[in-house]
């Protein structure tokens, strides 16, 4: 796998701003541009949260009273189901042999 390329840019940054930066750098042992890229990464995942949230919160109010009632019915009987499930029993349905210790 390659590096990604970085490129240089200019910021203008109040002094208190640039002094969290330098205090968080100092800290971690990094660079100022290790912490801005480390803070602006982990506000970019925020906002995309954010979206997805707010986008399943719209599509769950705009519902309507037979489509909620339609997934709540899915989700009970996929909840039934699933408690069916034999996951740890072998495929033939035979229980496993343990081994003698």
């Amino acid at each position: 796998m390659t590096a990604a390329r970085k490129l240089k840019v200019s910021l203008t940054l109040s002094s208190g701003l640039l002094r969290l930066i330098d205090r968080d750098a100092s800290r971690k042992r990094e660079t100022r541009s290790g912490i801005v890229e480390q803070w602006l990464r982990r506000a970019s995942r925020a906002a995309v949260e954010t979206e997805i949230e707010d986008a399943t919160i719209a599509y769950y109010t705009s519902l309507s009273a037979t489509d909620r009632a339609e997934d709540e019915a899915l989700a009970r009987a996929s909840s039934k189901a699933s408690r069916r499930l034999a996951v740890d029993e072998p495929a033939d349905g035979r229980r496993a042999r343990r081994g003698r210790g």
